[in-house]
């Protein structure tokens, strides 16, 4: 059985997810790490001795990356996002952290597998992973479905205006992902977004977000 563990980032408030499946093994996904220091998550995968095979990151904003770097110096695994959001990762303006605190800024130059390259799936365990292009908080933003999983990142945030204000943000390329979003009604998916909590996806009204 699938399961999704929350973990709340700080400094600033954000979710970080780990995918995992002991049924069938060992591995997991983590989405969107952005802690300043790791040490919760550590503690987590080593608890449950899980092997994390794949960072997965919705969105280059530093609060949902932030925790990158320590990952993969300890683990040496890919981090999973769009061809833009691999691009923004690489300077902390576009990533944002300069502007949170600049003693602190970073920017993340680990290799990439880019979902644009990959056909927009991949394999994890016995679980396909579907990626899907929304932008509207920011061009590079992704969702992605694992099982009956849906993360959206800061795309879709419960009772949440989504922010477009930010780099790159659109309220028109943001009502067009909402569209592509509504097609996916019906199916039973639960939204894990990139703050707050989880939902229900078929009972839940779209225009929020605007």
């Amino acid at each position: 059985m699938l399961t999704v563990h929350q973990i709340i980032n700080s400094p600033v408030p954000s979710n970080c997810f780990v995918v995992y499946d002991k049924a069938v093994g060992e591995e997991c996904i983590i989405i969107d790490p952005g802690s300043r220091r790791d040490n919760e998550l550590f503690d987590f995968l080593d608890e449950l001795c899980l092997t994390p095979k794949y960072i997965i990151l919705t969105h280059e904003h530093f609060d949902h990356c932030w925790g990158v770097n320590e990952l993969v110096e300890r683990y040496t695994i890919p981090i999973v996002c769009s061809f833009l959001c691999a691009e923004c990762i690489k300077y902390e303006k576009k990533n944002c952290s300069v502007f949170y605190n600049n003693k602190e800024s970073f920017v993340i130059t680990h290799p990439t597998i880019h979902v644009d390259a990959i056909g927009f799936k991949l394999s994890f365990e016995d679980y396909d992973v579907h990626f899907f292009v929304t932008p509207g908080h920011t061009d590079a933003s992704i969702c992605f479905t694992i099982g009956k999983c849906l993360f959206t990142g800061d795309t879709l945030i419960k009772d949440t205006r989504t922010v477009t204000k930010l780099p790159t943000g659109s309220v028109v390329r943001l009502k067009e992902s909402l569209t592509f979003l509504s097609s996916m009604k019906g199916k039973e998916f639960v939204v894990y977004p990139g703050h707050g909590n989880r939902f229900a996806f078929d009972n839940y009204a779209l225009e929020c977000a605007l």
